[in-house]
């Protein structure tokens, strides 16, 4: 019994330890940026407002607390042809 145990802790260890290992190389890569779509009025383009973001982060920094962005705020924008 005592045999069958430890076999068994043995194999369950060796098979989480090759899972980490191959997660290793694509965690470490970024996903490729995708490019701009120019936004029209019926499809404006979506993107973070990184100076409202910037702002509340600085602030609360000052303060001592951290931000945990739930859904970041974001921009419209229609670009003019």
């Amino acid at each position: 019994m005592n045999v069958k145990m430890c076999s068994l802790v043995v194999l369950v260890a060796g098979l989480s330890l090759s899972g980490c290992k191959t997660m290793e190389g694509s965690s470490a890569i970024a996903p490729a940026a995708k490019p701009a779509t120019p936004g029209t009025q019926y499809a404006p383009r979506i993107e973070e407002n990184t100076a409202y973001i910037a702002q509340v982060e600085s602030m609360a920094r000052r303060r001592g607390l951290t931000v945990r962005w739930v859904n970041k705020p974001v921009k419209r924008h229609v670009d003019q042809e």
